[in-house]
C-alpha cells in the first residue's frame, strides 16, 4: 500500500435537482395546506461553514428545516436506520446525509461532520437523539457539546413551531392549522471558543426545549378524527386505572373496561378527562410507574437489517425484559441464537414507531423489537427506561 494517504471520499452537498424540486413543490404545498410560514431574519448572515440545531418533534422536521434554509444546501444527521428502507435509501443518497447510530458511540459520525465542515458545508443537527412520541423535546445528547467545540463554526437554530400538532407523531392524519419556522443565531465562533461545555449545552438545550401545544396554545388544527391513534401514547384509563384499555374513534378517547370517555377538540384540549392537555394525561402515567417493584416482560417479534441492507421486520423472536437495572434479550434472529443484557441507564434511550416497535442498537447492530401480543405496549418500555434514566440523572446531580 501506498505510503500516501488515500484521499477521502467527500461528503458532498444535496443534489441541487433533488433540492430544487422537494423545495418548489413542499414549500407551495405546506403553505397551502399547513398555513406554513417561515422568519428567515436569524439566518441572514449565515455562511458556511456553520451548524444548525433543530427540536425534533415531528416527522416532517427534516423537510421543514431544509425549506428554512434554502438555497444553502445542509448536510442533514440523521438515524442510520433510514438507510434499511429500500425505497428511501436512494433519496438519501442523493442528499448526502450524514448517519448516526442512535443512543451508542459512533465515531464515523464525528468524523463525516468533520470532514463536511472542511468541505465548508453547513451540518444540521437534531441534538435530541431521537423524536418523542409525546411532541415534548428530549435532553441534548452527551458529547454534543464536545462537538460544537471540535467544529468552532457558528450555530443556528431552527425551529418549526406547530410541527409536532400539524404531524402528531402518534395520529393517523395529519391536521390543517399552522406552521411558524423561526430561526436564530445561537453562538458566534468566538462564544463557542469561549464558553464551556456547560454553558454551550445550556444554550443548546434552551434553544431547543418546546412546547407546541403551549406555542401555539388557540390554534386550531382541522381534523375529523382528533384522537385517533392517541391510545398509542396514552395507555392507562384516568378512571379505572386499567393499563392498554383505551381506545379511539373519531374524536374520542373511551375506556373499553370502565365508563370513561372523552374527546379531544381542534386546539388539544380535553373535554371529560381530568386532564386539560395530552401532555399531562402522559406524565401521570409516567410518574405511576413503580421502578421498585415493576418489571416488563413479553415475547416479542424482532426485526434486523439483513445481509442486503434491509429491514426484515420478521427476522427472528424473543423474550425480553426489563427492570430498573437491566434489559435483557434471548432469542433467535435470522435462525441464529441471540442473547444479551444491557444497563438500563446505559441504553439512554429508546426510539419508538408509535403502536408497532421500539429499537435498540446492540454491538452496532439495530434491533426492531414488536411486543407481542398488544405492540401498542412499546410506549410503556419507553416510558419505563425514560423514568430510569431521569432518576439517575437526578441522583447525579444530588451527588
Amino acid at each position: 500500500m501506498s505510503s500516501a494517504k488515500k484521499k477521502q471520499k467527500k461528503i458532498g452537498r444535496i443534489n441541487p435537482v433533488l433540492y430544487w424540486f422537494v423545495y418548489h413543490i413542499l414549500y407551495p404545498l405546506y403553505r397551502h395546506r399547513y398555513g406554513l410560514t417561515i422568519d428567515r431574519s436569524g439566518i441572514a448572515d449565515l455562511k458556511e461553514p456553520a451548524l444548525v440545531v433543530a427540536s425534533h418533534t415531528s416527522n416532517k422536521d427534516h423537510w421543514l428545516v431544509g425549506m428554512a434554509l434554502y438555497p444553502l444546501r445542509p448536510n442533514f444527521v440523521i438515524s442510520e436506520h433510514f438507510m434499511a428502507k429500500p425505497m428511501l435509501r436512494p433519496i438519501l443518497h442523493l442528499a448526502h446525509i450524514i448517519t448516526k447510530k442512535m443512543f451508542c458511540p459512533d465515531v464515523s459520525t464525528i468524523m463525516n461532520v468533520l470532514r463536511a465542515k472542511r468541505e465548508g458545508n453547513t451540518v444540521v443537527l437534531f441534538p435530541e437523539g431521537r423524536l418523542a412520541c409525546n411532541g415534548r423535546t428530549g435532553r441534548v445528547t452527551e458529547g454534543t457539546a464536545a462537538l460544537v467545540k471540535k467544529l468552532g463554526v457558528p450555530v443556528y437554530a431552527v425551529t418549526a413551531n406547530g410541527a409536532s400538532a400539524t404531524f402528531p407523531k402518534w395520529a393517523k392524519d395529519p391536521r390543517h392549522g399552522k406552521i411558524h419556522i423561526t430561526t436564530e443565531k445561537l453562538l458566534s465562533p468566538e462564544e463557542v471558543a469561549t464558553l464551556s461545555l456547560a454553558e454551550i449545552e445550556a444554550k443548546i438545550q434552551k434553544a431547543i426545549t418546546h412546547d407546541d401545544m403551549a406555542i401555539m396554545s388557540g390554534v386550531r388544527y382541522k381534523c375529523k378524527k382528533t384522537a385517533e391513534g392517541l391510545d398509542g401514547i396514552l395507555y392507562r384509563c384516568p378512571t379505572c386505572n386499567r393499563e392498554f384499555s383505551m381506545k379511539t374513534q373519531g374524536r374520542r378517547i373511551f375506556c373499553t373496561e370502565c365508563s370513561f370517555s372523552a374527546e379531544l377538540d381542534e386546539t388539544y384540549r380535553f373535554h371529560g378527562a381530568p386532564f386539560d392537555r395530552i401532555l399531562e394525561w402522559y406524565d401521570w402515567q409516567v410518574a405511576q410507574i413503580d421502578l421498585e417493584k415493576d418489571e416488563l416482560s413479553c415475547e416479542a417479534v424482532i426485526g434486523a437489517v439483513d445481509k442486503k441492507g434491509n429491514m426484515d421486520t420478521q427476522a427472528g423472536r424473543a423474550r425480553i425484559r426489563m427492570n430498573r437495572d437491566s434489559f435483557t434479550l434471548e432469542g433467535t434472529v435470522f435462525g441464529c441464537p441471540v442473547s444479551f443484557t444491557r444497563d438500563t441507564v446505559g441504553i439512554v434511550g429508546f426510539p419508538i414507531t408509535v403502536g408497532a416497535e421500539f429499537d435498540i442498537y446492540h454491538n452496532n447492530t439495530l434491533y426492531y423489537m414488536y411486543p407481542q401480543p398488544d405492540s401498542r405496549t412499546s410506549v410503556k418500555w419507553v416510558s419505563f427506561l425514560d423514568r430510569v434514566v431521569e432518576e439517575s440523572r437526578k441522583t447525579t446531580l444530588d451527588n
